[in-house]
C-alpha cells in the first residue's frame, strides 16, 4: 500500500509541474473583476471596475453586515462593488469610493449628473498615485473590504470612532504568508491593530509592529492561539473554519463551529474573517490536476450571471480604512489576464494549506488553532462564557447608576433602558451613542451637556447611552448603528430620521435636526446633508 501511495506521489509531482507552468500567472487577489466603459463625462469619472466576492470571504462580508445592521441580511452566493474613481463634482478633489444604487436614501457624493458614491466609502487619492496606479487604487479597495475593515474589532466601531479606528487597542491575528496575508497585516497595522501574522515559513514583512510567528511557537512548541492568549479578530487566508456557520452573532451560529466557539470561549475572538474564495476551496477539493478546470467554469458563471450578484453598500467607515491604507501606501496589485481582472486561487497558497500541520489529537484541525476534546468541552466553555456574559452586565448597570450624576443628561443601558426611559414613555428625545474607549466621544461630551442645559425649557429629553460591553453592543445593533458617536432622535418615543455622525460640537446639522423634532416638521435629509457638506469644508 504505501509503494502504491509513493507511486501515485511522484505522478502526482510530474503533473504538478506542468499545471505550475500554466497557472503560475495566477497571483494573490480576491475577487474576480470586469472593467465597465463609463458613459459619463471623463472630467468626473475616470475609471470603473465591478468587483466580485464569493465563497467563504463573501460569507464574512455578510456575517459582518448582519451584526452590525441586522435588518439587511441578504443572504446570496456572490456579491458586487462598482468601485470608481473621479473627481468631486464641487471641489475636482481625486477621490475613489462604491458607486451608489439609484434608489438608495444613504448619504451619496456627486461625481457628475449620472454618478452617485456612498458617502461612507470615499478615499481621497493621494498625489502620489497616478493614472496607471488606478487598477491598484481600485483592486485594494476591493481586497481590503473583508481582509481589513470587517476584520477591524467591534470596540472600533461599537465602541469607537468611524473616523479613528486607531484609539482601539485591538489584537488582530493574521493567517498566511501570501501576498493578501500581508496585504492584510499592514493595513490592519496601519489602522493601529496590534498584528500576529501566522505562517509555515521563514516570512519577512517590512513592518516592525507586526510579529511573525509559526503555527507552533518556541521550544515546547505552543499553539500560536495559545501564546498570544486573548486577541479581537482573525483573517484566515489559507483556509475557512465557518462550517454550517448563520449569518449572524448569537451563540447558536458559533455553536456550531467547534473551532469558532473556542476560539470566542478561550481567546474572546469576537471575529472570524476568511478571505477564502470559491475557486481557492474548489482547488482544495478537487486537487490541482482537476481542479482548475473547474475553476474556470466557476469564473465564467460569475461573469454570465453578475446582474443577479447582490450589490454591496459599504459599511460605515470604509472609506476612511481605504484611505489609512493608500496614504501609508498599502496596497494589493495583481495581472490582467486580458478581458478583466480575475484572481481565483494561487499555488503558493494550496501548498500553505496541504503543508501546514496538523493537530495530533487527530481532529485535522490546523495547528495552532483551538481543538475541540468532545462535545461536553464545548457545552461546558459555553456555559462559562455566558455566564461570564452575565457578570459583565451587572457590572454595567451598577456603572450606570454610579455615573448618572448629571442632572441635564440623562444615562441610559442597553435595550431595557431605552425602552423604559424613551419608548415607553413616548418621550420626545435626543439619544448620544458614546463608548469610553472614543477620544471623539469624550470631546463632546461637555458640549453635549451644554446643549442640553440651554434646552431645558424645550421639554426635549438628552439621554447617552454606552455602546461597550454586551449590553451597549447589544443595543447598538438594535438601533442598527455602527460607528460612534452618533446621535439618534426619537419623537413620541419612535425613531425620528436618521443616525447623525456628529464629531464636533456646536453643530449647525444637529441644531436643525433638533428643530424639525420640536417643531413637527418633516425630516429633510438633502436639506441635513448639504449643511453638514458646508460644516465639513469649513473644519
Amino acid at each position: 500500500m504505501i509503494a502504491c501511495r509513493y507511486l501515485v506521489f511522484l505522478i502526482f509531482i510530474d503533473n504538478f509541474c506542468t499545471v505550475c507552468a500554466l497557472y503560475s500567472l495566477k497571483n494573490a487577489a480576491v475577487r474576480s473583476s470586469r472593467i465597465i466603459t463609463t458613459k459619463t463625462s471623463l472630467s468626473s469619472v475616470f475609471k470603473t471596475h465591478e468587483t466580485f466576492l464569493d465563497g467563504a470571504e463573501w460569507i464574512s462580508v455578510q456575517k459582518f453586515q448582519a451584526m452590525i445592521t441586522p435588518n439587511d441580511n441578504v443572504i446570496s452566493p456572490v456579491g458586487k462593488m462598482e468601485v470608481v474613481i473621479g473627481t468631486i463634482a464641487d471641489t475636482g478633489e481625486r477621490v475613489a469610493g462604491v458607486r451608489a444604487d439609484a434608489a438608495t436614501d444613504s448619504p451619496v457624493v456627486s461625481l457628475d449628473d449620472d454618478c452617485f458614491i456612498y458617502i461612507d466609502s470615499v478615499a481621497s487619492i493621494p498625489s502620489s498615485f497616478s493614472e496607471k496606479d488606478y487598477d491598484t487604487i481600485i483592486m485594494t479597495i476591493s481586497a481590503s473590504l473583508a481582509s481589513v475593515h470587517c476584520a477591524l474589532p467591534i470596540a472600533s466601531r461599537i465602541g469607537g470612532s468611524s473616523s479613528d479606528f486607531t484609539k482601539s487597542n485591538g489584537k488582530v491575528v493574521v493567517i498566511g504568508a501570501s501576498d493578501h496575508a500581508r496585504f492584510a497585516a499592514r493595513g490592519l497595522s496601519s489602522i493601529g491593530m496590534e498584528v500576529f501574522l501566522i505562517s509555515t515559513g521563514n516570512t519577512r514583512i517590512d513592518d516592525s509592529r507586526i510579529t511573525v510567528l509559526n503555527p507552533s511557537v518556541g521550544d515546547m512548541e505552543i499553539g500560536f492561539c495559545s501564546y498570544i492568549g486573548e486577541f479581537d479578530s482573525i483573517v484566515d487566508t489559507v483556509s475557512d473554519e465557518q462550517t454550517n456557520v448563520e449569518f449572524d452573532d448569537s451563540v447558536e451560529s458559533w455553536r456550531k463551529s467547534g473551532v469558532l466557539t473556542l476560539l470566542r470561549t478561550r481567546h474572546n475572538c469576537e471575529q472570524y474573517i476568511s478571505t477564502m474564495t470559491q475557486s481557492q476551496k474548489i482547488i482544495e477539493e478537487n486537487g490541482l490536476l482537476f481542479g482548475p478546470g473547474k475553476v474556470k467554469e466557476h469564473l465564467q458563471r460569475i461573469s454570465k450571471n453578475s446582474a443577479r450578484a447582490t450589490s454591496i453598500r459599504p459599511p460605515n467607515g470604509f472609506g476612511k480604512t481605504v484611505q489609512t491604507l493608500l496614504e501609508n501606501g498599502i496596497t494589493l496589485s495583481w495581472k490582467s489576464d486580458g478581458e478583466g481582472i480575475i484572481r481565483s486561487w494561487s499555488v503558493p497558497q494550496f501548498w500553505e494549506l496541504a503543508s501546514w500541520p496538523r493537530d495530533a489529537a487527530g481532529s485535522n484541525v490546523r495547528f495552532g488553532l483551538p481543538v475541540v476534546d468532545d462535545l461536553d468541552t464545548i457545552s461546558n466553555e459555553l456555559e462559562m462564557f455566558e455566564e461570564g456574559e452575565r457578570e459583565k452586565e451587572k457590572e454595567e448597570l451598577q456603572q450606570v447608576e454610579k455615573s448618572n450624576s448629571n442632572p441635564f443628561v440623562e444615562e441610559i443601558s442597553g435595550v431595557n433602558g431605552l425602552a423604559q426611559n424613551i419608548v415607553d414613555e413616548k418621550r420626545n428625545a435626543l439619544l448620544f451613542l458614546s463608548a469610553p474607549f472614543c477620544r471623539t466621544c469624550k470631546s463632546l461630551s461637555p458640549g453635549y451637556t451644554r446643549l442640553a442645559r440651554t434646552r431645558q425649557e424645550s421639554g426635549l429629553m438628552f439621554a447617552k447611552a454606552n455602546t461597550s460591553g454586551p449590553l451597549g453592543k447589544e443595543l447598538g445593533r438594535k438601533l442598527a448603528v455602527n460607528s460612534v458617536p452618533m446621535f439618534l432622535l426619537f419623537r413620541d418615543g419612535e425613531r425620528f430620521g436618521k443616525p447623525l455622525s456628529i464629531n464636533k460640537l456646536p453643530s449647525k446639522t444637529l441644531d436643525q435636526a433638533l428643530e424639525y423634532l420640536t417643531t413637527g416638521s418633516e425630516w429633510d435629509s438633502d436639506a441635513l446633508d448639504a449643511i453638514k457638506v458646508n460644516e465639513r469644508r469649513k473644519n
